[in-house]
């Protein structure tokens, strides 16, 4: 495994690359893995590791079926019931095998950078600070290194580096505010999903090794920071496993595009592409944002071994990825509706058919095209129209 980290070098030094990825997460990692597999020169600059990420970590079977991660302590923890919460109505759901695995991020991350590593990505131990281009080339001052290279691939999240010097940041109606805490000690193996009505979004609790991932999310131009911590408090202080649990606060914006939004985003341009969450690349339903980093990861590798290759990643995240996004974006505020919830709550307590279509759309087996129309094939015809009435 060649695992060169820079920044621990004593002095400053130039290195020449083909490619610079900056943030080491799953878009990143992937990305740098399928370059180097192909024969690029790519670093692979992030210097937050190890760390855990403030999220859920639940990762999709359509995500897991993308990778090749391995077992041992990148292994997740398969998740087999979900608890869906609306008001006081209340449903448990059983998940098939592979539907859904939940893993501490910290080794889930670390395991995707270290098989980007392996197929001989250079790993650059150090935050990029400032980033610049002339002549063709950008150069990224990471720790005590100077890199430069053609191609810059900015993985960095949605309030990163590298989306703030090639286009314009996220607005903040172009974000989520997600707010939780991590519930140390737990042993609790399930996950709830709780619909919140004011302000319109969710609360999630996903089970971690050591901890619970407990957190509340909604459209950060209706609210705030504060507001989305005392939904998920209080919520904790009545859930039995988490009562006298040391808790650790996090909070951090999740892209979540409206259709218009998604239609003028630009994941690519001269020299440059962007990947997962720098690129809005996120369920603006669900807030997976997973596979999305994955696959755009693999569409970037991809077209950066081919002609015309930012066209060609732009055509390959409209065409696969964007379409899916935009059909989401459009049933969002009707998905939100307290009414909507409601019923799909007392949906999923008597019509199996419906069960069957929402764990397909929680492990991403269903796409958001022909939802409507699956929803109607269950023949459960009364229950599935007054639904559809209210997305």
């Amino acid at each position: 495994m060649r695992d060169k980290v820079l920044a621990a070098l004593r002095y400053r030094q130039v290195e020449h690359f083909e490619v610079i990825v900056i943030g080491a997460g799953p878009a990143g990692s992937v990305a740098a893995r399928d370059i180097a597999r192909a024969g690029g020169r790519v670093a692979l600059v992030d210097g937050s590791h190890p760390r855990e990420k403030p999220c859920g970590g639940g990762v999709t079977g359509r995500a897991l079926d993308l990778l090749d991660i391995g077992t041992g302590s990148a292994s997740g923890q398969a998740i087999r019931h979900v608890r869906f919460e609306a008001g006081r109505s209340t449903v448990s759901v059983d998940l098939p095998e592979g539907y859904l695995d939940v893993f501490s991020r910290a080794t889930f991350d670390r395991a995707l950078r270290d098989a980007a590593s392996a197929a001989g990505a250079v790993i650059v131990d150090a935050r990029a600070t400032s980033l610049g281009r002339s002549n063709g080339r950008w150069t990224i001052a990471a720790g005590r290194t100077t890199l430069t290279a053609p191609w810059l691939l900015g993985a960095d999240g949605a309030g990163g580096l590298v989306r703030k010097q090639v286009t314009r940041p996220f607005d903040r109606s172009q974000l989520s505010i997600a707010a939780g805490s991590y519930v140390d000690g737990s042993g609790i193996s399930d996950i709830v999903v709780r619909f919140v009505d004011e302000p319109r979004g969710y609360l999630w609790s996903f089970p971690r090794p050591d901890h619970l991932a407990v957190g509340t999310c909604a459209q950060a131009d209706v609210t705030t920071t504060a507001a989305m911590h005392a939904i998920t408090d209080r919520w904790l202080d009545a859930y039995p496993p988490a009562r006298g649990r040391r808790r650790r606060r996090y909070a951090w914006p999740i892209p979540s595009l409206g259709a218009a939004d998604v239609d003028a985003e630009t994941p690519a341009g001269d020299g440059w592409m962007l990947l997962g969450d720098a690129a809005g690349l996120v369920d603006p339903i669900t807030r997976e944002g997973i596979f999305f980093a994955v696959r755009s990861g693999m569409l970037s590798a991809a077209a950066l071994a081919a002609p015309d290759s930012a066209r060609r990643y732009a055509a390959s995240v409209r065409d696969e990825l964007h379409d899916e996004l935009r059909r989401a974006a459009r049933l969002k505020a009707g998905f939100f509706r307290p009414r909507f919830t409601t019923l799909l709550v007392d949906a999923l307590q008597h019509s199996a058919g419906i069960q069957a279509v929402m764990i397909d759309l929680v492990a991403g087996r269903q796409s958001y095209r022909g939802l409507k129309r699956r929803l109607l094939g269950t023949l459960e015809l009364g229950l599935a129209w007054r639904m559809l009435r209210q997305m």
